[in-house]
């Protein structure tokens, strides 16, 4: 068996624990003279076999709102925001990194904004942008940009003085020393932030979600709904449905960044 097996049979083992843990847990009465208490609560916490049932119901034509539209509707807000996010704030953070006098001037802004809670604009934003798709996209862009921004910005900077040199001494102009030295030196730090760049913007479409109720769609919406019913089976399938949507995410960060980044020696080694 190939490290590879070995890895996703223990990936499939531990979660088959998990879930038989989960369903055996939430069937066992607990040692007690209280009725009704169980090891793990159902009420709180659903069970597998529940969440499964309810996934089929609201994955069928059955209901109005499905959770593949909810779900469509999250991931296109998240991706939206994230390429905007991560666009301006690598553009932002190239310009900056490499320009020391406009770095010094934008700097006291670029703080004061960032020490901004992000929730705390949220009023705000739906205060201008309603409660639609596009104000999801704006707060899931206040989220990425800086993230991005500050990689960047430091990779910028942090560049190499012996290959701006080498590439100046064999006849570089300034534009061909940024595509082909500051950014690609840039690109590495940037790549770092992705990751969890994608994770916060997730997080902030469904904040954003969860005040924009039905007009707004969504996962978060159906985590709020399942709130107002108390319906644990339903927040449920929405929580595992964002941590899927998460891990696929990533892997697909994760298949870009060794596709672009070929030329350091760990994806070199890993090829």
């Amino acid at each position: 068996m190939s490290d590879r097996a070995r890895i996703i049979f223990w990936r499939l083992a531990i979660l088959a624990v998990l879930l038989g843990s989960w369903e055996w847990l939430t069937g066992i009465k607990a040692i007690s003279q209280t009725p009704g208490l169980y090891w793990l609560d159902p009420f709180f916490v659903s069970r597998p076999s529940v969440i499964a049932r309810r996934f089929a119901y609201l994955a069928s034509g059955q209901v109005r709102l499905t959770i593949w539209a909810m779900a469509l509707s999250t991931v296109q807000s998240t991706l939206w925001g994230f390429a905007v996010g991560v666009s301006t704030g690598f553009a932002a953070g190239l310009v900056l990194g490499r320009n020391d006098r406009l770095s010094r001037v934008f700097e006291p802004y670029i703080v004061a904004f960032n020490s901004l809670p992000r929730i705390a604009l949220v009023p705000l934003i739906t205060m201008i942008f309603g409660f639609g798709v596009l104000a999801k996209i704006v707060l899931a862009w206040t989220i990425v940009f800086f993230i991005v921004f500050f990689n960047t910005f430091q990779g910028a900077r942090s560049v190499d003085p012996d290959l701006i040199h080498s590439a100046r001494f064999l006849g570089a102009n300034d534009r061909q020393i940024m595509s082909t030295v500051v950014v690609p030196s840039a690109l590495a730090w940037t790549f770092a932030s992705l990751t969890p760049s994608i994770s916060f913007a997730l997080i902030g479409v469904v904040v954003g979600e969860f005040l924009g109720g039905e007009s707004g769609g969504g996962l978060g919406y159906l985590i709020i709904q399942s709130l107002g019913t108390l319906n644990a089976a339903d927040m449920m399938v929405a929580l595992l449905a964002l941590g899927v949507i998460g891990i696929v995410m990533a892997l697909g960060i994760k298949q870009v960044e060794q596709r672009l980044l070929r030329w350091r020696p760990e994806y070199r080694k890993g090829a």
